[in-house]
């Protein structure tokens, strides 16, 4: 059995996938983003329902391109897993050799600040030694079913004790580090890009876990601009071919990182004119 709950967080506010259960919000912590919801669900036991369970935002249609009754099917062809997940940003693998690659070019600093806030929970966890995030551990957007086993190790062990040192030392350098503004299409602090590459992290640490990725074979639908599509076909055979030697060279990795802050600085750019294909605006950078 899979539950996926979408939370519900404005007056009025309907199911964007009629696959999914409301899991109505409060979102007086709206800056905490997914983060809130994912620790308090956890903290009162939603994941403990049987099966895989997981909280998926509104727009899960709009982002992986995929209708929820599909991913739902490949979810039940492995229900010996401990996590099913599917990632919205595929082409993100060919020009970052981790998520915390693509991170600190898109929030310079991020890096810095997430190693800061391990530390002050005082969890031994060296994150610059992540390894190659591929497609069996790459996600973002937090569109995950995982076990209640699953769920109590990555949420209750990683993400609660997070939760529970900014809840009681909000005044604490660190915890005012990660709810610094960066860029993003929305406002948003640095603490949910942090929450979210620590999953991908998480499962790159843990090779005893069964992840089931769902396939996206076709990368061409969710490339957004023009730079980024002549990128991703100048590096795709050299990554693919990295990946399935399972050998990364460090001029490939060079590479990717020189791709990463060109295609985000382009990006950025671009988006000023240019409406977002995910909110159907422009960005201003703060």
């Amino acid at each position: 059995m899979t539950t996926i709950y979408e939370p519900l967080y404005l007056d009025g506010q309907t199911l964007s996938e009629p696959a999914f259960k409301p899991l109505p919000v409060d979102n007086s912590q709206a800056a905490w983003r997914e983060v809130r919801i994912l620790v308090d669900f956890w903290r009162r036991g939603g994941h403990r329902a049987g099966g895989f369970v997981g909280i998926f935002s509104p727009k899960f249609g709009l982002k992986t391109k995929v209708p929820a009754e599909r991913f739902l099917s490949f979810v039940a062809g492995h229900a010996n897993a401990d996590v099913c997940l599917i990632n919205p940003f595929p082409q993100l693998s060919y020009y970052s050799f981790n998520v915390w690659m693509q991170g600190e070019a898109n929030h310079p600093g991020l890096m810095e600040r997430s190693q800061a806030l391990l530390d002050a929970v005082e969890m031994d966890w060296n994150l610059s030694a992540t390894p190659r995030n591929d497609a069996r551990t790459l996600s973002y957007s937090n569109f995950w079913v995982g076990t209640e086993q699953f769920w109590d190790e990555y949420i209750g062990g990683i993400i609660e004790p997070i939760a529970r040192f900014l809840e009681q030392n909000p005044d604490h350098d660190v915890a005012r580090s990660v709810m610094d503004a960066t860029y993003h299409s929305d406002p948003a602090p640095f603490l949910p890009f942090i929450v979210e590459r620590l999953l991908s992290a998480f499962l790159a640490a843990r090779a005893d876990l069964s992840v089931a990725a769902y396939p996206i074979e076709d990368v061409e639908p969710y490339l957004t601009t023009p730079c980024e599509r002549e990128l991703v076909e100048l590096m795709k055979p050299l990554v693919d071919s990295a990946d399935a030697s399972g050998v990364f060279s460090e001029d490939l990795r060079k590479m990717q990182e020189h791709a990463c802050q060109f295609l985000v600085l382009y990006s950025k750019v671009y988006y000023e004119t240019s409406a977002h294909p995910h909110t159907c605006r422009t960005i201003t950078p703060a």
